[in-house]
């Protein structure tokens, strides 16, 4: 075996050990789904910013930088937006509530229903999340190792992250990620910055928008990406497990700047190699100019970035179908649910091989059917709405969303979500005063 097959099995090692260490302390589901409410900001700004490089943000930007050029970089810079956002506005607001979900948070703000519908839909949206990580990681093993022995390795590693997950919980899942974002930052650092040196990328025009891809791109990348990072179960979930909302608070400031410097590194790493098949992974071939002491560690980022990514939506999936769908509190149900799910994710990459379509596909369901409705109800917080008119605005808005992605037409999409802010925003039965708003969500 050759040095980066070490470092992956000592990885593997981590994560079982780190899910042990704390298997004995979860006392039930709410402290195993949000680690008891304990976590600083700094461990839930790392969390944060492992769970969001995932597959999109590094294999799939690469393959989005042969397209737009220095605009990929918005795939995350959006997120960075949407993080100052939920930071400013939302987590201090749903950390204060009696909820431990994103449905929670719609029952608290809406009604039962809207916690139904919003459960089915990210219960639905976030398998396709799920999926998207395990087939980068799926594309990365087959490009660093024969197939045979990147199947083994594919295997090895889904099955620790499923069970790391299952047995340790948020606990654990946020102590990972930790590591994870340390491990992601050195890699693709150290990695750009030999690039820089070495093998410059040419006529990088570091300007927000170019003829492939202009504000109109920006404006709906925005709203069906952008949006998720604003009112996002992931997101929520490290909110609920800060110790307190100003830990929530500074949790999301503390990572929206590391979105932005992993944007920039990560698009001028594919812009260096754009002519590559894969312009990202394609630095670990064996025809790569890069040492192999860098190869190492930008694979163990790559690898540690698609598991700091599956855990957190495998958990954040299993939670919410146990809870808001089943109605249930049930903790050994959640971990055969991560189970279920995970092996049900982790067998897609024999069928799709497309990261950012999974994406897309979950987005344009979830963004016009939950999140645009509902971060209406979170911006007029002094206001209450008619369950009945809400549920009709954002059951037409997610109808309009998974139009899009049958028929292709992204448009759809867009206008499902101008539909059910619409109609979120007419839904208003009437004023509270702040006080009395603040005494309906303790």
């Amino acid at each position: 075996m050759n040095a980066l097959s070490y470092l992956i099995i000592a990885f593997l090692l981590a994560l079982t050990y780190l899910s042990l260490s704390d298997h004995h302390r979860t006392k039930g589901l709410q402290d195993f789904a949000t680690a008891g409410g304990s976590m600083g900001s700094l461990l839930c700004a790392l969390s944060l910013v492992s769970t969001i490089i995932g597959g999109s943000a590094t294999l799939g930007m690469g393959a989005l930088a042969q397209k737009v050029g220095e605009a990929a970089f918005w795939w995350l810079g959006v997120g960075a937006l949407g993080l100052i956002v939920h930071g400013w506005v939302i987590a201090p607001q749903i950390r204060n509530m009696p909820a431990m979900t994103l449905p929670e948070v719609a029952s608290v703000r809406v009604g039962e229903k809207a916690k139904l519908w919003s459960a089915v839909i990210i219960a639905v949206s976030w398998v396709a999340v799920t999926a998207a990580q395990f087939v980068a990681l799926w594309s990365l093993l087959n490009s660093l190792m024969s197939a045979s022995i990147a199947m083994i390795f594919y295997g090895a590693i889904a099955l620790a992250v499923i069970l790391h997950t299952a047995m340790g919980g948020q606990r654990a899942v946020i102590k990972t990620d930790a590591l994870q974002a340390i491990l992601l930052l050195g890699g693709f650092i150290v990695a750009a910055w030999w690039c820089v040196g070495s093998v410059p990328a040419e006529n990088v025009n570091w300007i927000p928008f170019n003829e492939k891809f202009g504000v109109v791109d920006w404006a709906t990348l925005m709203l069906l990406v952008g949006i998720t990072y604003i009112v996002g179960p992931d997101m929520f979930s490290r909110s609920f497990a800060a110790k307190d909302a100003s830990s929530a608070r500074r949790a999301a400031w503390i990572a929206s700047p590391l979105l932005v410097i992993f944007g920039i590194t990560i698009t001028y790493l594919a812009l260096a190699n754009v002519e590559a098949a894969s312009p990202i992974a394609g630095w670990l071939s064996p025809n790569s100019p890069m040492p192999w002491l860098l190869k190492a560690a930008l694979a163990l980022g790559l690898i540690s970035a698609l598991c700091g990514s599956a855990d957190t939506v495998l958990l954040s999936a299993a939670t919410i179908a146990e809870r808001d769908i089943f109605g249930k509190n049930r903790l050994p149900a959640v971990r055969l649910l991560v189970v279920f799910i995970g092996l049900m994710c982790a067998s897609v990459v024999f069928v799709s091989g497309d990261i950012i379509r999974l994406l897309l596909i979950a987005y344009s369901f979830f963004v016009p059917g939950v999140a645009a409705p509902l971060l209406v109800t979170l911006l007029m917080k002094k206001s209450r709405f008619n369950e009945r008119y809400w549920m009709f605005a954002a059951v037409a808005g997610g109808l309009l969303g998974l139009s899009a992605n049958l028929t292709g037409i992204q448009n759809l999409a867009i206008l499902g979500v101008f539909v059910s802010v619409s109609g979120a925003i007419l839904s208003v039965r009437h004023k509270v005063s702040l006080s009395k708003s603040t005494d309906l969500v303790r």
